[in-house]
């Protein structure tokens, strides 16, 4: 929260599932903990406690949170209780949503986070798209401040490889002006989101509350610095070797109504100038990312690869000589990207955003990691 946030209008839901009705093998040990850091964190900044809800499995016990915490289990039914039908009754300007449990993504690339009542027989799990799209429509009439802070995996396994039938959604509205909507995702698509089990926590909500202990509250007004700092820190400790989770941060809906993926910038958040090339790339370089991205049927589709595109940084899209026919265009943008430092992996991640083909989304990452040292 800022300077400029009421704690007042400021209402919190905290969702953490240690235990699943699957079974032990399901178990986690952290993001119920960590939902409880969050709840008694807000509390701690007068944020009103009856306006702070935890949902947890297991149920800690009142006397884990602040007095007047609300405390509820995270099956299904509550869960939809209180984003469903309590939360868009509430008048207040500003709204956090913490999630920490299992997740995935399902086959129609919709990320997915299980109930605490999942079973074998009943995979149950939240539609979190659908959600985001029912929270951004004058369904829910207030809240034009949300911030959505999700410690979940992004695989496209499921848990002992349940299928999902069907698909849950929420119903939506007309998308409100001005609502702003900041999605931060401990992972991107196809990665597992590291778990802390001896320290009982994540390790996304960690750094998170790191940040926020540091005297870091004012970044959650501007979650475009939150994540910029979370992903130096992610940065470190990769070179370190003590993870691969890269945080992501999707941007729903900006104050405009612009919707879209924001990929990685520069760690000073100004433009990154086109690097000068000794030489163009050759055909033989280029030839194998080029292939295996007309191998991505999202890819080789004009209007897709668009969408794809728009991705992309907007100097590093306005760059891109453009050619209505697929090869040509794939070989201008793969050329493109190699003169703007870090434009190429920003391409290949807005292509695993819309891809469908593991096996084709693969071959480009291989590719693209074949090309990166030499380039």
């Amino acid at each position: 929260m800022g300077r400029d946030h009421d704690p007042r209008e400021v209402h919190v839901v905290a969702v953490g599932i240690d235990q699943y009705a699957a079974g032990r093998e399901w178990s986690l040990v952290g993001p119920a903990d960590d939902a409880l850091r969050f709840a008694r964190w807000f509390v701690a900044r007068d944020v009103p406690p009856g306006q702070v809800t935890v949902l947890s499995s297991p149920c800690p016990g009142p006397d884990a949170v602040p007095p007047g915490v609300v405390l509820r289990p995270a099956d299904r039914a509550t869960v939809r209780e209180v984003l469903v039908r309590e939360l868009p009754a509430r008048q207040a300007s500003t709204l956090y949503v913490i999630w920490g449990g299992h997740g995935y993504v399902d086959t129609g690339r919709r990320r997915r986070l299980y109930y605490a009542d999942a079973s074998a027989t009943d995979p149950a799990s939240l539609d979190l798209d659908s959600m985001l799209a029912t929270f951004a429509s004058d369904l829910v009439p207030t809240f034009d401040q949300q911030v959505w802070i999700i410690d979940a995996c992004q695989l496209h396994d499921r848990p002992q490889g349940l299928a999902m039938p069907g698909s849950e959604t929420f119903p939506v509205g007309t998308p409100v002006a001005g609502r702003r909507q900041d999605v931060l995702f401990a992972a991107g698509f196809g990665q597992a989101a590291a778990n802390l089990g001896v320290r009982r926590t994540g390790l996304f909500s960690r750094e998170v509350l790191r940040l926020l202990d540091d005297g870091e509250a004012g970044r959650l007004a501007q979650p475009e610095r939150l994540m910029s700092t979370l992903r130096e820190r992610f940065a470190d400790m990769r070179a370190s070797g003590l993870t691969a989770q890269t945080p992501t941060y999707l941007w729903h809906r900006n104050a405009l109504g612009d919707e879209g993926l924001l990929l990685h910038r520069s760690e000073t958040g100004t433009v990154v100038p086109a690097a000068p090339a000794p030489s163009a790339p050759s055909p033989a370089r280029l030839g194998p990312l080029v292939d295996a991205l007309l191998q991505v049927p999202e890819f080789l589709r004009p209007n897709e690869r668009e969408e794809i595109l728009t991705l992309l940084r907007g100097p590093v899209y306005a760059a891109i000589r453009r050619s209505s026919a697929a090869r040509p265009d794939a070989i201008s943008v793969v050329r493109t990207c190699l003169r703007y430092p870090g434009a190429l992996s920003e391409l290949v991640e807005a292509v695993r955003f819309f891809a469908t083909d593991d096996a084709a989304m693969t071959r480009v990452e291989d590719a693209a990691a074949r090309l990166v040292p030499h380039s």
